[in-house]
């Protein structure tokens, strides 16, 4: 009910701009056109064509084409994980063993830059594609790193066990994350860690109004691509959760 009422109460600057985040910063007139149409009838063709033409001249917008607009470029930085020599260390271990396995590495605790209340987070997660899981999982256990392996725990066991420890926690890799290369090591994209937020086990802690924390924080701080946190988020189900959280953080912002 709370992001019904956010739609309309939206103005039509920031329909606009909601319609250009969600669409990756390029957009047509028509299909904006159709979106407003859609979730807020009452805001006529004229008086979007007229806020695009304020927005065009205060430099948010630029025109592309025609009837094509893109939002100007951001001047924040593109946010890059980097690898502690431990990890970078397990994953070569790994890669040595499994070269032809998708595999990522990286540690929970970069999201506590973004959270207002920080926890405890001192393990490590690699995620990995479904077939490599098990034999990933045997050989970590067999590497002398002095840390327990939990293959896909329960969210209880996460709860129970993760807080606090070392551990390293083998998960499965879906396809086409968002991943890049840092050191050598292949490790998650923000688009990957946000959506990964949402609802997994060994990110409980990132539940409940943190996970605005983190998004707000991210959108602030931090340049990225939102075609690819939309297109992972439709992966993981998780396309339209993602989409309330960011239209509730605009909302708010508008108010400021």
């Amino acid at each position: 009910m709370y992001f019904c009422s956010v739609f309309k109460t939206m103005t039509t600057t920031e329909a606009i701009l909601n319609y250009a985040t969600m669409q990756g910063g390029t957009f047509t007139r028509k299909g904006l056109l159709h979106d407003i149409a859609n979730r807020l009838p009452d805001i006529s063709a004229r008086t979007v064509d007229n806020q695009i033409m304020r927005l065009l001249a205060s430099g948010t917008l630029r025109r592309i084409g025609h009837g094509e607009y893109c939002l100007t470029e951001s001047t924040l930085p593109e946010f890059i994980y980097l690898p502690t020599e431990w990890e970078k260390d397990i994953f070569k271990q790994l890669r040595q063993q499994f070269p032809f396995l998708s595999i990522c590495i990286w540690s929970p605790k970069v999201l506590s830059s973004f959270m207002l209340h920080v926890p405890n987070i001192g393990y490590t997660l690699v995620d990995v594609e479904r077939d490599g899981m098990e034999p990933v999982f045997h050989a970590l256990q067999s590497l002398d790193h002095n840390r327990e392996v939990f293959l896909t725990p329960s969210a209880l066991d996460c709860e129970r066990y993760l807080s606090g420890s070392k551990a390293i926690v083998v998960r499965q890799l879906i396809g086409q994350s968002p991943l890049t290369e840092v050191e050598g090591c292949t490790v998650p994209r923000i688009e990957k860690i946000l959506v990964d937020a949402i609802n997994d086990n060994e990110l409980h802690f990132a539940s409940g109004s943190e996970i605005y924390n983190i998004f707000e924080s991210v959108l602030e701080r931090n340049n990225f691509n939102m075609r690819k946190l939309l297109r992972y988020a439709s992966r993981r189900n998780r396309k339209e959760t993602v989409e309330q959280i960011v239209n509730a953080i605009n909302h708010d912002k508008s108010k400021e």
